[in-house]
């Protein structure tokens, strides 16, 4: 998954996903809600901007939301390993750090919005929207669940505004050139074929043992790589929901306020039991000179007339389910006689069910015309929509209160041994005054943190490295559970010993080998493909082979290959039989033009377009460099320990 990111890296998906992280992230309800409001703080004070601080409760809040956000991209491919290689503790601060300096920015500019825009604005988000309207129900009730108070979700959503704002202040004016409508427009319209090998920077393995004295000369050479980093273990209590399920018995008002407050959670949507049969519209078959339009009208003129004589004998006394598996052109129903089984209301198209709506239980409708064809439609039953009544859900509701009854305790319970550790560091007397038991982690470094009882707990181990000695931390909570950690010992980083880490040294070392043979490789390919122009014959026995492209622009990515410039930038300037080669990143590319589409001219509309998004590009290039700039010239101060 890593590998895929980076190969298409400059695609304007990932693009807009970064250009969301930077500035949307900060800003919307998405992103930035979720774990409590954006004016509270806790911790200690991770960075300053110009004065204004960056809080660690901050900091954390929008690494959780950022890791949370690559999580919900990459489902199960998402690691530990991921958030490491893309660096997402350094994207979040800057996300911070570019936040309050654009807020400041906007402060010098006088820049404000008025309560009419705020309410507007927060009036017309969908996730406020009941029958395209307004819901303060669903307002109020989304804050709840969201553990935010009105002001703060108001002063982030003021906030956002002031930021685009500021953003629509570089528009620009500019002109575009021909040239540059020309360029644009070749780099989207002429298109390429290649031909292509490629093989990872490992691909060569040299057969080779190595001596002790390699071995060793190559670890006292690089011995930095094999530096065992400092490490830290923690005493912690640990409080899961679970422990308290059994206990709690909801009083029987709040089950009755649970139900009322959750109410549209237990409606039933209006369902159906239909069965039809179906006649297509086969404009296809008919023959002769006419017009589609005249096809089409005769093919539903014998469409309807096949369907009224089907309904006929239906009405004869023919069985309806028999006619449906002979005549329906419908093969997945009409071989269950035509049965559609039972379906909620919005299933089916709209003049389906309107016909539905109209028939009497038994009834069979008239032929009812729809994109798919001629209908006859037989209703078999139809249950009206409805809330189920608390009896019905009696028990489900309970088990939800008992959730979040069990969170809150485990929240209470952790800050009373909080607030009895606070001033003495004694978390064990503390947690035992509260009948729960501490333990000890084993050792762990920022670098690698698999603690099987921990898990994936990025907050948890943030909060290990940023306590001090004697200090117990403030309570994390996430949906598992509740923690309070307090440093239980540490390791300074050390060099090892060679027999320590014989097996990662031996290891280092044959990738070494092996990439300097893989590159030798290429090299020599290089070489053959210039003078052969053969790119089957110059890997023939090397476990290699020759792929092909579709047609692709310079503004796609390359099917196989990737988004990447490099490659793309010789494709294109390449001649038909051309061939060429590139390494990028851990990749070998050796490849051939086959076939080339030219671009022709832009017309009218298209100039247009690209002349629109060249002024975005340009905008946003424009606003980035000012923001940057902005950086470059202000006073930042970051607690490196705190990350």
């Amino acid at each position: 998954m890593l590998s895929t990111i980076r190969e298409h890296a400059d695609s304007w998906l990932i693009k807009a996903i970064l250009w969301l992280i930077i500035l949307a992230f900060i800003g919307t309800i998405f992103y930035s809600w979720g774990m409590g409001g954006a004016s509270s703080s806790g911790g200690g004070v991770i960075a300053t901007v110009q004065g204004d601080k960056i809080f660690q409760g901050e900091y954390d809040r929008t690494f959780n939301n950022l890791v949370e956000f690559y999580r919900q991209q990459f489902r199960n491919q998402f690691s530990d390993d991921m958030i490491k290689k893309l660096d997402l503790k350094t994207q979040a601060l800057e996300a911070l750090i570019q936040k309050k300096l654009l807020l400041q920015e906007a402060e010098k500019q006088n820049l404000r919005v008025s309560d009419t825009e705020l309410i507007s604005h927060i009036q017309g988000l969908e996730v406020f929207q009941s029958d395209k309207k307004f819901s303060e129900k669903s307002y109020r009730n989304y804050l709840q669940f969201q553990r935010v108070t009105p002001g703060e979700f108001e002063d982030n959503q003021r906030e956002n505004l002031v930021l685009t704002k500021l953003e629509k202040l570089f528009g620009t004016s500019s002109k575009v050139s021909q040239s540059e409508i020309q360029e644009a427009f070749r780099n989207e319209e002429e298109k390429s074929k290649l031909d292509y090998v490629r093989f990872n920077d490992d691909h060569f393995q040299a057969d080779k043992t190595f001596t002790d004295q390699e071995l060793n000369d190559f670890f006292q050479a690089n011995k930095k790589q094999f530096e065992i980093p400092s490490q830290i273990k923690v005493e912690y209590i640990k409080i899961e929901p679970k422990t308290y399920l059994a206990e709690i018995k909801p009083r029987d008002e709040d089950i009755d306020d649970y139900y009322q407050t959750k109410i549209a959670d237990f409606r039933v949507k209006k369902m159906y039991r239909a069965s039809h049969i179906l006649t297509h519209v086969k404009s296809s078959e008919i023959e002769g000179d006419a017009t589609t339009e005249e096809k089409q009208k005769q093919a539903k003129e014998k469409a309807k007339v096949k369907a009224t004589e089907l309904l006929s004998k239906v009405k004869a006394g023919a069985d309806f389910g028999e006619v449906a598996k002979k005549h329906s052109d419908d093969p997945g129903s009409g071989s269950q006689g035509g049965s559609l089984g039972e379906f909620p209301k919005g299933t089916m198209v709209s003049a389906f069910e309107s016909a539905l709506d109209k028939l009497a239980i038994g009834g069979i409708s008239e032929p009812v015309l729809t994109p798919f064809g001629y209908h006859i439609i037989k209703l078999e039953s139809r249950t009206e929509e409805r809330f189920k009544p608390l009896e019905e859900v009696r028990e489900e509701v309970i088990q939800a209160l008992k959730k979040i009854k069990a969170r809150q305790k485990i929240r209470r319970t952790a800050k009373h041994i909080y607030q009895d550790s606070e001033q003495t560091g004694d978390l064990k007397s503390a947690a035992e005054k509260n009948q729960v038991q501490t333990a000890i982690s084993e050792f762990f470094s920022r670098e690698d943190h698999n603690l099987p009882e921990i898990g994936n707990q990025p907050q948890f181990f943030n909060t290990a490295f940023s306590i001090g000695e004697n200090r117990v931390s403030q309570p994390i909570h996430t949906q598992e559970a509740s923690y309070i950690l307090k440093l239980a010992g540490n390791k300074e980083a050390y060099i090892p010993e060679l027999k320590e880490v014989r097996e990662r040294v031996e290891q280092a070392l044959t990738e070494r080998v092996n990439e300097e043979l893989t590159s030798s490789k290429f090299k020599e390919l290089e070489q053959k493909l210039a003078q052969e122009k053969d790119l089957e014959k110059i890997i023939k026995g090397m476990d290699l082979s020759v792929k092909h492209t579709p047609f692709f622009s310079m503004a796609d990515s390359i099917p196989g290959i990737g988004n990447i410039q490099e490659v793309k930038a010789k494709a294109l300037a390449m001649k038909v039989g051309d061939t060429s080669s590139a390494k990028v990143r851990n990749r070998f590319y050796l490849f051939k033009r086959t076939e080339k589409e030219d671009a022709g001219e832009p017309d009218k509309e298209q100039a247009q377009k690209i002349i629109k998004r060249i002024k975005q590009e340009k905008s946003r290039q424009t606003f980035q460099e000012w923001v940057d700039n902005l950086k470059a010239g202000a006073d930042i101060m970051i607690d490196q320990t705190l990350m």
